[in-house]
């Protein structure tokens, strides 16, 4: 087995970018020109939201490794919640504002694909409806979503 450099990935249209974002968590992606993307996310030392936002055309896969997520969707006004633990997975269509909640100790994996074009837009209104929420006493049913 050869092992390639950052620079031959770049090739390949494929590089590393890394992030510590805002909330503490760590961000570690390799992107492709093609507008795809693997990110593998490590949890802040407190529990706490990512940012509200919709994809119009890509979409999104999340498995847990380790901890706990909580995605929240809204869908025509209607917010639902829907708790992920280790080794659970869930396809997130295009088109739905959302945003995740990491517990403390989290590891999470995302494969983003569908566009190339920039396809990230804010959802300030959902940051909103979320600014009080959080999950590390409330408890969640495991296989169907819960309607708030």
């Amino acid at each position: 087995m050869l092992k390639l450099t950052d620079k031959q990935a770049l090739e390949f249209g494929i590089q590393p970018v890394h992030h510590q974002m805002d909330n503490g968590e760590l961000r570690f992606r390799l992107t492709r020109d093609t507008g795809s993307s693997y990110i593998l996310t490590l949890s802040a030392e407190q529990s706490g939201w990512q940012s509200s936002h919709v994809h119009h055309q890509k979409r999104e896969f999340y498995i847990v490794e380790q901890g706990w997520i909580v995605i929240a969707l809204r869908q025509s006004e209607q917010l639902t919640f829907r708790r992920l633990g280790p080794d659970d997975s869930f396809m997130l269509p295009p088109g739905l504002p959302h945003n995740v909640y990491l517990s403390e100790g989290t590891v999470l994996h995302t494969v983003k694909y569908g566009c190339s074009d920039p396809d990230w837009e804010a959802a300030p209104e959902l940051d909103d409806q979320l600014r009080h929420e959080t999950f590390d006493d409330k408890t969640f049913l495991t296989s169907e979503p819960s309607v708030k």
